[in-house]
Protein backbone atom coordinates (compact mmCIF):
# COMPACT_ATOMS: atom_id res chain seq x y z
CA UNK A 1 0.00 0.00 0.00
CA UNK A 2 1.73 3.27 -0.55
CA UNK A 3 0.13 7.19 0.43
CA UNK A 4 -3.11 8.38 -1.44
CA UNK A 5 -3.14 11.56 -2.77
CA UNK A 6 -6.28 13.29 -1.57
CA UNK A 7 -7.66 16.43 -1.77
CA UNK A 8 -7.65 18.51 1.76
CA UNK A 9 -10.72 21.09 1.19
CA UNK A 10 -12.57 17.28 0.11
CA UNK A 11 -11.75 15.41 3.40
CA UNK A 12 -12.32 18.20 5.13
CA UNK A 13 -16.16 19.05 3.52
CA UNK A 14 -16.85 15.17 3.30
CA UNK A 15 -16.09 15.03 7.00
CA UNK A 16 -18.08 17.88 8.07
CA UNK A 17 -21.21 16.74 5.72
CA UNK A 18 -21.13 13.17 7.09
CA UNK A 19 -20.91 14.97 10.85
CA UNK A 20 -17.53 13.07 11.14
CA UNK A 21 -18.09 9.54 9.51
CA UNK A 22 -16.16 10.08 6.84
CA UNK A 23 -13.11 11.50 9.00
CA UNK A 24 -13.39 8.62 10.92
CA UNK A 25 -12.34 6.03 8.27
CA UNK A 26 -9.86 9.04 6.87
CA UNK A 27 -7.92 8.62 10.17
CA UNK A 28 -7.99 4.45 9.72
CA UNK A 29 -6.92 4.96 6.56
CA UNK A 30 -3.93 8.11 7.65
CA UNK A 31 -3.62 5.42 10.28
CA UNK A 32 -2.54 2.76 7.89
CA UNK A 33 -0.76 4.76 6.20
CA UNK A 34 1.43 6.15 8.27
CA UNK A 35 2.35 2.73 10.09
CA UNK A 36 3.72 1.60 6.68
CA UNK A 37 5.83 4.69 6.23
CA UNK A 38 6.77 4.65 10.30
CA UNK A 39 7.35 0.80 10.09
CA UNK A 40 5.15 0.23 12.75
CA UNK A 41 2.74 -3.05 13.39
CA UNK A 42 0.28 -2.07 14.92
CA UNK A 43 -3.89 -2.25 13.79
CA UNK A 44 -4.89 0.66 12.41
CA UNK A 45 -8.36 -0.66 13.86
CA UNK A 46 -7.69 -0.85 17.54
CA UNK A 47 -6.39 2.70 17.19
CA UNK A 48 -9.42 3.74 15.59
CA UNK A 49 -11.29 2.27 18.15
CA UNK A 50 -9.51 3.80 20.61
CA UNK A 51 -10.57 7.39 19.39
CA UNK A 52 -14.25 6.23 21.30
CA UNK A 53 -12.45 5.40 24.69
CA UNK A 54 -12.25 8.23 26.84
CA UNK A 55 -8.49 9.06 27.73
CA UNK A 56 -7.39 6.58 25.45
CA UNK A 57 -8.24 8.72 22.64
CA UNK A 58 -5.52 11.64 23.84
CA UNK A 59 -2.93 8.98 23.69
CA UNK A 60 -4.27 8.03 20.06
CA UNK A 61 -4.03 11.37 18.61
CA UNK A 62 -0.68 11.87 20.58
CA UNK A 63 0.48 8.79 18.86
CA UNK A 64 -0.99 10.24 15.60
CA UNK A 65 0.65 13.15 15.48
CA UNK A 66 3.93 12.03 16.81
CA UNK A 67 3.58 9.32 13.52
CA UNK A 68 2.76 13.07 11.42
CA UNK A 69 5.64 14.50 12.83
CA UNK A 70 8.46 11.68 12.09
CA UNK A 71 7.17 10.75 8.39
CA UNK A 72 7.51 14.96 7.74
CA UNK A 73 11.18 14.88 9.27
CA UNK A 74 9.91 17.57 11.56
CA UNK A 75 8.47 19.61 9.21
CA UNK A 76 5.01 19.52 11.03
CA UNK A 77 5.15 19.76 15.31
CA UNK A 78 3.14 17.27 16.61
CA UNK A 79 1.78 20.05 19.61
CA UNK A 80 0.55 22.38 17.04
CA UNK A 81 -1.37 18.90 15.18
CA UNK A 82 -2.79 17.49 18.70
CA UNK A 83 -3.73 20.90 19.61
CA UNK A 84 -5.51 21.40 16.66
CA UNK A 85 -7.41 18.10 16.93
CA UNK A 86 -8.39 19.58 20.74
CA UNK A 87 -9.83 22.67 19.37
CA UNK A 88 -11.01 22.31 15.65
CA UNK A 89 -10.13 18.58 14.17
CA UNK A 90 -10.41 20.46 10.30
CA UNK A 91 -7.30 22.08 10.98
CA UNK A 92 -5.31 18.93 11.98
CA UNK A 93 -6.99 17.35 9.06
CA UNK A 94 -5.73 19.62 6.79
CA UNK A 95 -2.11 19.33 8.18
CA UNK A 96 -1.93 16.08 8.54
CA UNK A 97 -2.97 15.77 4.58
CA UNK A 98 -0.99 18.00 3.32
CA UNK A 99 2.08 16.48 4.88
CA UNK A 100 0.77 13.09 3.48
CA UNK A 101 -0.01 14.34 -0.04
CA UNK A 102 3.75 15.45 -0.17
CA UNK A 103 4.46 11.89 0.08
CA UNK A 104 2.21 10.83 -1.83
CA UNK A 105 3.21 8.64 -5.10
Amino acid sequence: MSVKKRGVLFVIALSLITFGIYAIYWFYQTRNELNELTGETTSPILWTIGLFVPIVNLYVLWKHCDAVEIVSKKAQNKVIIFLAWLVFFPVAQYLVQEELNKLAK
